[in-house]
């Protein structure tokens, strides 16, 4: 008999359709946020009138502005944004962009609260250190489809040691999150559709988790139905608004499960591993090893598997064979040496992914750096 335990989602509300020019001054109204500071990435900051529209729409409560996150969120970026607001008395933040800036921020908040300013002192934020809920409230403009605004959890890289660590906190997502299908149109397209293999992923292996829920099956079930067409639609038109908004609420839907501890597995925890060592973004490494993950983990969750390929309505024979021709479809890259990958570093990216929580909660274990090295010479 089917047993478990449900823990909610991050409590916080979503603004979807409403454009991003009315939606921010309510959630600041809604939030009485008076100092607000806004925090992007260099192509955001440099793509014309979309962060003038931001900072129009902030208006009066405009303090400041953070426009260097980076990729995988050096921690460099973690504290500068901390000291940001510190140094602006900011009683909120509005985040645009994609998962780098979602989790710098959610990170900067719990080490300003924590009064560490300092990128070598964040250990002693890590579990199972207590920390001081985070300041101040938040408010995410998502870009892409990576879906970190709905989770409590923060990565970002430690580059010394070429490794990827994370932050939990139940208060650490946003308070509000607005979803208009217009920010994401400066989103270069392989950014975009990677993405949205990344939000494929989270329908996929939380599906397959050992400890998924009535509750997340349904999300997923539901975001399987929606996400894969949306995502092809929106590469045949660009410019259709209604197939992007689709995207993004099928990226909420598929996170719901995550966000309320539903474990992922390989595919997610080697994914860690790959883009802290070899620098790959989390979307390209969900197109790679999501395939081969799946015919690994077939011969135990066959039955899962062929119910969300159902669920998706796709032709094709196995599910494994559904994701990769999706990849296929979107032009983007199903190899790991496709994305830059050097077959000299699969050893220590094994190493390293072995140690990954979600590896370790694979659906069917991983029991040894071999295991794993093969699955990687599989998808190289």
């Amino acid at each position: 008999m089917r047993s478990g335990y449900h823990r909610p989602a991050p409590g916080q509300s979503i603004s979807y359709g409403v454009p991003a020019r009315q939606a921010v001054p309510d959630a600041i109204r809604q939030l009485c946020l008076t100092r607000v500071v806004l925090v992007t990435n260099r192509s955001l900051a440099n793509s014309g009138g979309l962060i003038e529209g931001i900072r129009a729409a902030i208006g009066a409560a405009y303090s400041g502005e953070f426009d260097a996150v980076r990729a995988h969120v050096p921690r460099e970026n973690v504290t500068g944004i901390a000291t940001l607001l510190r140094d602006t008395e900011a009683d909120g933040v509005v985040g645009l962009g994609g998962g780098s800036v979602c989790d710098a921020i959610k990170a900067a908040r719990l080490c300003l609260a924590n009064n560490i300013l300092d990128h070598q002192e964040m250990d002693r934020l890590l579990p199972p250190f207590p920390a001081a809920d985070p300041r101040p409230p938040y408010i995410m403009i998502p870009t892409t489809l990576s879906a970190g605004e709905y989770t409590s959890i923060a990565g970002f890289t430690n580059e010394a040691e070429s490794r990827k660590q994370g932050y939990f906190h139940a208060e650490i997502a946003p308070s509000i999150v607005i979803l208009d299908a217009r920010m994401t149109l400066a989103t270069p397209p392989r950014l975009w559709h990677g993405t949205g293999m990344r939000s494929i992923d989270h329908i996929v292996e939380t599906w397959c988790s050992t400890n998924s829920t009535p509750l997340s099956d349904a999300t997923t079930l539901h975001a399987a139905s929606l996400l894969p067409n949306a995502l092809l639609a929106s590469r045949k038109d660009p410019d259709d608004m209604a197939s992007r908004l689709d995207c993004q609420i099928g990226a909420w839907l598929a996170s719901q499960g995550m966000a309320a501890g539903v474990n992922m597995g390989a595919s997610h925890g080697i994914g860690h591993a790959l883009g802290g060592v070899a620098g790959m973004p989390h979307g390209e490494t969900s197109c790679v090893m999501l395939p081969h993950v799946l015919r690994f983990n077939a011969s135990a969750n066959n039955d899962r598997q062929s119910a969300l390929l159902e669920a998706m309505g796709s032709k094709e024979a196995a599910l494994d064979d559904a994701v990769a021709q999706l990849v296929s479809v979107l032009g983007l890259p199903a190899r790991l040496r496709d994305a830059g990958v050097r077959r000299d570093n699969l050893p220590h990216i094994a190493e390293v992914a072995l140690r990954d929580a979600w590896v370790q909660a694979n659906p069917r274990p991983i029991p040894d750096v071999q295991t794993l090295g093969a699955l990687l010479e599989c998808a190289w």
